[in-house]
């Protein structure tokens, strides 16, 4: 069983198109053709792998406004009632996206992650933290389960003992500082993983691909063609490493798969749900690198090389 904990998002999206100027203000006028509406955050971790295994479970709150929402995806595992969920209204107009209006306050409860976490009950955990109130101690949500597969928020070191930690590049130089080389960076990357006492550490780079540092170090290449919206990439990735783990994929293998994944997302609008025939192309186009590629190069070698 894998089990997402987290901050809970609702992601609205309204979609039409512009062809004149409010006489209001120097405003473009967007008339609206079709809203849409979906689960993000912790949710879309979870909608990405439900769509792949029934063998997940959804930890975090709702609140009245959007209870229909649950009700209609058939989410299962413990959700609870607040007063006001995080909710991101984003405006498009074609495929220009013109604002996003946020509509959120910090959770208070503590019930989630009290009641919900005892000591090695879960297998495979995400920590989803977006830091909207949700978790309030990592530490314990870690120290409880056997693996957690951490996607940051707040400072890193809060993550410490995490079985993977995966920040993108603004959280990781939120922690570390700026790094000018792809020598700095790693360097960094390794001295953080010994620091945090961290198994597998991810950082996401966007454009620039995926560095992965554990008893080797690698880069993966983005794979996108074409970018059309970043929105839940993230949440992607996570979804596809921790359903590779879950698949007994070997930890490398799985964040080949996620940046794959990722890349998918990127390329559809909104926050796109990854489906099984997705992961099992994915899964079929890279069985041949998988299984031809040279042996990794551990850190010391690879630092000697640069």
């Amino acid at each position: 069983m894998i089990n997402v904990i987290g901050d809970i998002i609702i992601d609205e999206y309204w979609h039409g198109d512009t062809n004149r100027v409010s006489p209001e203000a120097p405003v473009p006028i967007v008339d609206l053709k079709n809203k849409s509406i979906s689960l993000g955050g912790a949710g879309n971790v979870y909608m990405n792998l439900r769509g792949l295994t029934n063998q997940v479970a959804l930890h975090g709150y709702y609140s009245e406004d959007f209870a229909y929402i649950f009700d209609k995806v058939e989410a299962t595992g413990n959700l609870l009632l607040t007063e006001q969920m995080p909710h991101k209204l984003r405006v498009f107009s074609g495929s220009h996206y013109m604002s996003r209006i946020d509509a959120e306050k910090r959770i208070e409860d503590n019930d989630v992650q009290d009641k919900f976490f005892v000591p090695n009950k879960f297998e495979i955990v995400i920590l989803s933290d977006y830091d909207k109130g949700t978790v309030k101690d990592p530490q314990s949500i870690i120290k409880k389960s056997k693996r957690t597969i951490v996607d940051p928020k707040i400072s890193l070191d809060n993550y410490k003992g995490a079985f993977i930690l995966k920040p993108n590049r603004k959280e990781f130089e939120d922690y570390i500082g700026h790094t000018t080389t792809p020598k700095s960076l790693m360097t960094e990357a390794q001295r953080l993983r010994h620091e945090l006492e961290i198994e597998h550490f991810i950082v996401t780079l966007g454009p620039e691909g995926v560095l992965y540092v554990g008893d080797s170090v690698e880069h993966y290449e983005a794979t996108a063609q074409e970018v059309f919206d970043v929105t839940g990439a993230g949440d992607t990735f996570t979804a596809a490493l921790a359903y590779g783990i879950y698949r007994s994929c070997d930890v490398q293998d799985a964040v080949i798969i996620a940046n794959k994944m990722a890349g998918l997302a990127v390329s559809k609008p909104g926050t796109y749900v990854i489906s099984p025939t997705d992961f099992n192309e994915a899964m079929e186009e890279i069985n041949e690198y998988i299984n031809n590629r040279a042996p990794r190069i551990h850190r010391e070698e690879l630092m000697a090389l640069l």
